[in-house]
Protein backbone atom coordinates (compact mmCIF):
# COMPACT_ATOMS: atom_id res chain seq x y z
CA UNK A 1 0.00 0.00 0.00
CA UNK A 2 1.02 3.41 -0.48
CA UNK A 3 1.76 6.22 1.80
CA UNK A 4 -0.32 8.16 3.64
CA UNK A 5 -0.57 11.80 2.52
CA UNK A 6 1.20 14.36 4.64
CA UNK A 7 -0.59 16.15 7.08
CA UNK A 8 -1.63 18.96 5.78
CA UNK A 9 -1.85 19.05 1.68
CA UNK A 10 -2.77 21.48 -1.10
CA UNK A 11 -5.02 18.71 -3.20
CA UNK A 12 -4.45 18.38 -6.58
CA UNK A 13 -6.79 21.03 -8.28
CA UNK A 14 -5.56 23.76 -5.90
CA UNK A 15 -9.32 23.59 -3.80
CA UNK A 16 -7.95 23.90 -0.40
CA UNK A 17 -6.02 22.08 2.12
CA UNK A 18 -6.21 17.91 2.83
CA UNK A 19 -5.71 16.95 6.76
CA UNK A 20 -5.36 13.66 7.76
CA UNK A 21 -6.75 14.76 11.08
CA UNK A 22 -10.48 14.56 11.27
CA UNK A 23 -12.05 17.74 12.39
CA UNK A 24 -15.05 17.18 14.82
CA UNK A 25 -17.77 16.86 12.66
CA UNK A 26 -16.30 14.06 10.83
CA UNK A 27 -15.57 12.57 14.07
CA UNK A 28 -18.87 12.57 14.17
CA UNK A 29 -19.83 11.08 11.43
CA UNK A 30 -17.14 8.38 11.20
CA UNK A 31 -19.11 7.42 14.81
CA UNK A 32 -22.17 7.22 12.69
CA UNK A 33 -21.23 5.82 9.58
CA UNK A 34 -19.47 2.79 11.63
CA UNK A 35 -22.98 1.43 13.06
CA UNK A 36 -25.19 2.79 10.57
CA UNK A 37 -26.43 -0.40 8.34
CA UNK A 38 -26.28 0.87 4.86
CA UNK A 39 -24.30 3.12 2.34
CA UNK A 40 -22.69 6.76 3.56
CA UNK A 41 -21.68 9.11 1.16
CA UNK A 42 -18.21 11.51 1.71
CA UNK A 43 -18.93 14.69 -0.55
CA UNK A 44 -15.67 16.16 -1.31
CA UNK A 45 -13.80 13.66 0.27
CA UNK A 46 -10.63 14.66 -0.77
CA UNK A 47 -7.21 11.87 0.11
CA UNK A 48 -9.96 10.21 1.71
CA UNK A 49 -9.16 11.10 5.53
CA UNK A 50 -13.12 10.74 6.53
CA UNK A 51 -13.92 7.84 4.10
CA UNK A 52 -10.71 5.65 5.12
CA UNK A 53 -11.78 6.33 8.85
CA UNK A 54 -15.38 5.11 8.24
CA UNK A 55 -13.90 2.52 6.68
CA UNK A 56 -11.41 1.05 9.28
CA UNK A 57 -14.51 1.35 11.95
CA UNK A 58 -16.35 -0.51 10.02
CA UNK A 59 -18.54 1.37 8.20
CA UNK A 60 -21.04 -1.24 5.66
CA UNK A 61 -19.95 0.70 2.70
CA UNK A 62 -18.53 4.15 2.03
CA UNK A 63 -19.12 6.24 -1.32
CA UNK A 64 -16.37 8.77 -1.64
CA UNK A 65 -16.81 11.37 -4.00
CA UNK A 66 -14.47 14.03 -5.12
CA UNK A 67 -13.99 16.39 -8.00
CA UNK A 68 -10.37 15.05 -8.87
CA UNK A 69 -10.29 11.49 -9.74
CA UNK A 70 -5.98 11.16 -8.53
CA UNK A 71 -7.31 12.03 -5.13
CA UNK A 72 -9.90 9.07 -5.10
CA UNK A 73 -6.81 6.95 -6.65
CA UNK A 74 -4.79 7.58 -3.74
CA UNK A 75 -7.29 6.48 -1.17
CA UNK A 76 -7.67 3.37 -3.01
CA UNK A 77 -4.41 2.62 -2.97
CA UNK A 78 -4.10 2.69 0.89
CA UNK A 79 -6.57 0.88 1.54
CA UNK A 80 -6.67 -3.28 2.22
CA UNK A 81 -8.31 -5.76 0.30
CA UNK A 82 -11.31 -5.48 3.28
CA UNK A 83 -11.78 -2.04 3.25
CA UNK A 84 -11.46 -1.54 -0.61
CA UNK A 85 -13.91 -3.82 -0.83
CA UNK A 86 -16.24 -1.71 0.88
CA UNK A 87 -15.57 1.35 -1.04
CA UNK A 88 -17.25 2.87 -3.98
CA UNK A 89 -15.28 6.25 -5.72
CA UNK A 90 -17.34 8.47 -7.70
CA UNK A 91 -15.62 11.23 -9.43
CA UNK A 92 -17.81 13.96 -10.62
CA UNK A 93 -18.58 18.05 -9.35
CA UNK A 94 -21.15 17.98 -6.56
CA UNK A 95 -23.97 18.73 -6.41
CA UNK A 96 -24.50 19.31 -10.34
CA UNK A 97 -22.51 16.01 -11.43
CA UNK A 98 -23.64 13.21 -9.23
CA UNK A 99 -26.89 11.37 -8.85
CA UNK A 100 -28.19 9.29 -6.15
CA UNK A 101 -31.52 7.09 -5.82
CA UNK A 102 -33.75 8.83 -3.70
CA UNK A 103 -33.41 7.47 0.21
CA UNK A 104 -30.80 5.28 -0.97
CA UNK A 105 -28.01 6.60 1.78
CA UNK A 106 -28.16 6.18 5.38
CA UNK A 107 -25.70 9.16 6.46
CA UNK A 108 -23.73 12.00 3.93
CA UNK A 109 -20.74 14.05 4.96
CA UNK A 110 -19.35 17.12 3.17
CA UNK A 111 -16.32 18.58 4.80
CA UNK A 112 -14.95 21.90 3.13
CA UNK A 113 -17.38 21.88 0.49
CA UNK A 114 -20.01 24.36 0.67
CA UNK A 115 -18.00 26.90 0.93
CA UNK A 116 -16.93 26.50 -2.89
CA UNK A 117 -20.35 26.32 -3.95
CA UNK A 118 -22.58 29.55 -5.54
CA UNK A 119 -25.56 30.06 -3.37
CA UNK A 120 -27.51 28.24 -5.89
CA UNK A 121 -25.48 25.39 -5.40
CA UNK A 122 -25.91 25.66 -2.22
CA UNK A 123 -29.74 25.34 -1.80
CA UNK A 124 -29.36 22.93 -4.82
CA UNK A 125 -26.80 20.67 -2.65
CA UNK A 126 -28.69 20.82 0.18
CA UNK A 127 -32.15 19.39 -1.33
CA UNK A 128 -30.16 17.09 -3.30
CA UNK A 129 -28.14 15.22 0.41
CA UNK A 130 -31.75 15.57 1.50
CA UNK A 131 -33.56 13.59 -1.28
CA UNK A 132 -30.92 10.86 -1.61
CA UNK A 133 -31.23 10.12 2.11
CA UNK A 134 -33.26 7.53 3.99
CA UNK A 135 -35.67 9.21 6.33
CA UNK A 136 -33.57 8.98 9.81
CA UNK A 137 -30.16 9.37 7.45
CA UNK A 138 -27.90 12.37 8.76
CA UNK A 139 -25.76 14.85 7.55
CA UNK A 140 -22.36 16.02 8.47
CA UNK A 141 -21.31 19.32 6.97
CA UNK A 142 -18.21 21.58 8.15
CA UNK A 143 -17.46 24.73 5.82
CA UNK A 144 -15.28 27.80 6.70
CA UNK A 145 -16.57 31.03 8.01
CA UNK A 146 -15.33 34.46 7.83
CA UNK A 147 -14.26 34.33 11.55
CA UNK A 148 -10.27 32.91 10.28
CA UNK A 149 -7.02 35.18 10.24
CA UNK A 150 -7.27 34.87 6.56
CA UNK A 151 -10.65 36.67 6.06
CA UNK A 152 -10.33 39.21 8.83
CA UNK A 153 -10.23 42.10 6.76
CA UNK A 154 -13.87 40.62 5.21
CA UNK A 155 -15.44 39.96 8.88
CA UNK A 156 -16.45 43.53 9.19
CA UNK A 157 -18.08 43.23 5.99
CA UNK A 158 -19.61 40.01 6.38
CA UNK A 159 -21.01 41.80 9.74
CA UNK A 160 -22.61 44.86 7.71
CA UNK A 161 -24.44 42.32 5.05
CA UNK A 162 -25.75 40.56 7.61
CA UNK A 163 -27.28 43.29 9.22
CA UNK A 164 -28.93 44.55 6.08
CA UNK A 165 -30.60 41.19 5.97
CA UNK A 166 -28.57 40.32 2.95
CA UNK A 167 -29.36 36.33 2.18
CA UNK A 168 -25.72 35.36 1.08
CA UNK A 169 -23.75 38.21 3.21
CA UNK A 170 -20.54 35.48 2.90
CA UNK A 171 -20.08 35.54 -0.60
CA UNK A 172 -16.65 37.05 -1.53
CA UNK A 173 -16.70 37.52 -5.80
CA UNK A 174 -13.08 38.76 -5.77
CA UNK A 175 -10.59 37.08 -3.17
CA UNK A 176 -8.01 39.00 -3.97
CA UNK A 177 -9.82 42.32 -2.70
CA UNK A 178 -9.65 41.20 0.79
CA UNK A 179 -6.70 38.75 1.01
CA UNK A 180 -2.93 39.56 1.30
CA UNK A 181 -2.15 35.94 2.43
CA UNK A 182 1.30 34.48 1.51
CA UNK A 183 -0.26 32.10 -0.24
CA UNK A 184 -2.76 33.34 -2.01
CA UNK A 185 -2.15 32.35 -5.43
CA UNK A 186 -2.55 28.77 -4.06
CA UNK A 187 -6.03 30.02 -3.24
CA UNK A 188 -9.66 30.25 -5.64
CA UNK A 189 -10.67 33.41 -6.70
CA UNK A 190 -13.61 33.57 -5.32
CA UNK A 191 -15.22 32.01 -1.87
CA UNK A 192 -19.03 31.73 -0.35
CA UNK A 193 -17.79 31.99 3.49
CA UNK A 194 -20.93 30.38 6.10
CA UNK A 195 -22.19 30.62 9.39
CA UNK A 196 -24.47 28.65 11.67
CA UNK A 197 -27.29 30.88 10.69
CA UNK A 198 -27.03 30.36 6.90
CA UNK A 199 -26.35 26.78 7.18
CA UNK A 200 -29.31 26.10 9.14
CA UNK A 201 -31.65 27.69 7.30
CA UNK A 202 -30.92 25.55 4.12
CA UNK A 203 -30.64 22.63 5.52
CA UNK A 204 -34.03 23.62 7.19
CA UNK A 205 -35.37 24.47 3.65
CA UNK A 206 -34.11 21.31 2.39
CA UNK A 207 -36.32 18.82 4.69
CA UNK A 208 -34.01 18.22 7.74
CA UNK A 209 -34.59 18.45 11.67
CA UNK A 210 -30.94 20.27 12.30
CA UNK A 211 -29.86 18.91 16.02
CA UNK A 212 -27.01 21.00 15.98
CA UNK A 213 -25.35 23.99 14.17
CA UNK A 214 -22.38 25.45 15.78
CA UNK A 215 -18.90 27.51 15.36
CA UNK A 216 -15.90 26.49 16.49
CA UNK A 217 -12.00 25.92 15.52
CA UNK A 218 -10.69 22.80 14.07
CA UNK A 219 -7.63 21.26 15.98
CA UNK A 220 -5.93 20.91 13.01
CA UNK A 221 -6.38 24.47 12.08
CA UNK A 222 -2.90 26.30 11.57
CA UNK A 223 -1.79 29.16 13.61
CA UNK A 224 -2.15 31.99 10.50
CA UNK A 225 -5.66 30.88 10.29
CA UNK A 226 -7.23 31.55 14.06
CA UNK A 227 -8.66 34.68 14.78
CA UNK A 228 -10.92 33.94 17.71
CA UNK A 229 -12.33 30.46 18.07
CA UNK A 230 -14.97 30.99 15.28
CA UNK A 231 -13.28 29.75 12.48
CA UNK A 232 -14.95 26.43 10.96
CA UNK A 233 -19.16 26.16 11.32
CA UNK A 234 -20.63 22.66 11.61
CA UNK A 235 -23.89 20.71 11.40
CA UNK A 236 -25.55 17.95 12.31
CA UNK A 237 -29.11 17.00 10.59
CA UNK A 238 -31.43 14.31 10.30
CA UNK A 239 -33.93 13.75 7.28
CA UNK A 240 -37.19 14.18 8.28
CA UNK A 241 -39.53 11.42 8.11
CA UNK A 242 -42.52 11.67 5.67
CA UNK A 243 -45.37 11.97 6.82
Amino acid sequence: MSEAPPRRVLTKNRMGWASERLGAVSELFVEFAARAGGPVLDVGAGYGAASEAALRAGAAAVIANDLEPRHLEELEARLGAAERGRLRVKAGRFPREIEFEDGSLWGAHASNVFHFLTPKQVSEGMKKLARWLRPGGRVFVQAATPYQGVWAGFAEEYGRRAERGERWPGLVEKVSEYVAHRQRSQMPRWIHLLDDVVLRREAEAAGFEVERAWLYRRADLPAGLRLDGRETVGLVGVRRRLG
